[in-house]
C-alpha cells in the first residue's frame, strides 16, 4: 500500500504506454512463487512476456522511472518518459 500514490501516478501519466496491475499474493500465493517474490512490495516490468526488471522494496516514484527508463522502448510506445 506504500507504493498505491507513486503506481497510481505512474498508471496515470502512461497510460498509453504501460499497464499497471496489483496482484494481492494472499489471493494468488502461486503467482508469487513462480515469479520468486521474496519481499514486499515488488514490482516486476514486463515485456513481450519476460520479466526485465524486478524492484524490491519501498522506494519512490522517481526511483521507479529511473529503473525503467533503459528498458522501455521509446520508438514502440510512442512516449519519452522524462528525466527527473
Amino acid at each position: 500500500m506504500m507504493l498505491d500514490g507513486a503506481m497510481n501516478e505512474i498508471a496515470t501519466e502512461f497510460d498509453r504506454s504501460l499497464k499497471v496491475a496489483r496482484v494481492k499474493l494472499d489471493s494468488s500465493p502461486n503467482l508469487g512463487l513462480w515469479y520468486g517474490v521474496r519481499c514486499l512490495p515488488t514490482i516486476l516490468y514486463f515485456s513481450d512476456g519476460e520479466v526485465r526488471v524486478g524492484i524490491f522494496g519501498t522506494t519512490n516514484k522517481e526511483t521507479i522511472l529511473s529503473q525503467l527508463r533503459p528498458v522501455i522502448n521509446t520508438s514502440v510506445i510512442g512516449q519519452t518518459i522524462p528525466d527527473p
